[in-house]
């Protein structure tokens, strides 16, 4: 199971859809991109923004398997195996308290002024949905003794998609 916002999908297409259809408008009109180090640099650029906007809005998210809850902010992940999850509530946006009292936020459910206010209504299904898998896995009795851990993945083959998104036009209008 995996926990997105609609609205950070939604920012997803909105705003990878504009830096793509700009980026092309501007590699076909040829106002940029005039030698090999042009197109190359262009295209760093815009795939390194667009790979940004898609770590922050579709990579980060939260996903509940039979073995371990996943809470992947950005490029840093932990990996927290359901023994140690002693609940999963609505704080500050949502968060996971482990057995030891340790409080693991979400940067895609992460607080808002707003939210504080409204009481985070769009987070609510996916609390829901995290609460019934806690509930399902924690005491299925299938888990090994494994500790948690926390580690950095940078997601490679998604970094050269976006840069190739981008240079591949740009070197065919050389």
């Amino acid at each position: 199971m995996v926990a997105r916002k609609p609205t950070a999908i939604i920012l997803m297409g909105v705003v990878g859809g504009a830096l793509l259809l700009a980026g092309l408008a501007v590699i076909m009109s040829g106002a940029v991109i005039h030698d090999l180090a042009s197109a190359l640099f262009f295209s760093f650029v815009l795939g390194a923004c667009t790979f940004v906007v898609w770590l922050i809005a579709w990579h980060s998210k939260i996903r509940a398997t039979p073995a371990a809850l996943f809470v992947d902010n950005f490029l840093i992940v932990h990996e927290i195996p359901w023994s140690h999850v002693k609940d999963i509530v609505l704080g500050s946006g949502i968060v996971v308290v482990l057995d030891d009292d340790e409080v693991i936020g979400s940067l895609h459910f992460g607080g808002s002024v707003l939210g504080m206010i409204t009481g985070y209504p769009s987070y609510r299904r996916s609390l829901r949905r995290l609460q019934d898998a806690l509930a399902g896995y924690k005491d299925n009795g299938e888990h090994e003794a494994r500790e948690k851990k926390t580690y950095m993945k940078f997601p490679w083959i998604a970094a050269l998609a976006w840069f190739l998104l981008y240079a591949i036009p740009s070197l065919l209008q050389l």
